[in-house]
């Protein structure tokens, strides 16, 4: 017998914005590889972190192999709808089903292809002090 607010067998337990907002978000995405970019396969692997802020904004880096480093803190944006979080990237916005479970989050979309796998810390560490 399952109680009010007990998921039942196969249900995610909703993530709320409050279990984001004020944290930093480190994670790799994977999304399609854009038609002529460098590197093998179908995938393409992104490093970021995001701080995100309660008010739907975000500090947002994303690892440059080139040049083995972040990239400058750029403000962004991010949402969450139900589980569906979405995250404006400098190559376009990715969503993303996702489940928190502690400080880990992952997740999967299908339009387009997106697969999330990352973790929460609390507080902005992505370098931009202004938040």
């Amino acid at each position: 017998m399952l109680t009010a607010g007990v998921a039942a067998a196969g249900e995610a337990p909703s993530v709320l914005p409050a279990q984001l907002a004020g944290k930093t978000l480190s994670a790799d995405v994977y999304v399609p590889r854009p038609p002529g970019a460098a590197g093998g396969g179908a995938l393409q692997r992104i490093m970021l972190q995001a701080y995100l802020d309660a008010d739907g904004g975000a500090v947002m880096r994303q690892w440059a192999p080139e040049r083995n480093s972040y990239s400058a803190p750029a403000q962004a944006r991010w949402s969450l709808i139900d589980n569906r979080l979405c995250l404006d990237l400098a190559a376009g916005k990715i969503c993303a089903v996702v489940h928190v479970w502690g400080p880990r989050i992952a997740g999967i979309g299908t339009q387009p292809y997106a697969m999330l796998d990352g973790d929460l810390q609390p507080g902005n560490v992505v370098g931009d002090r202004r938040h």
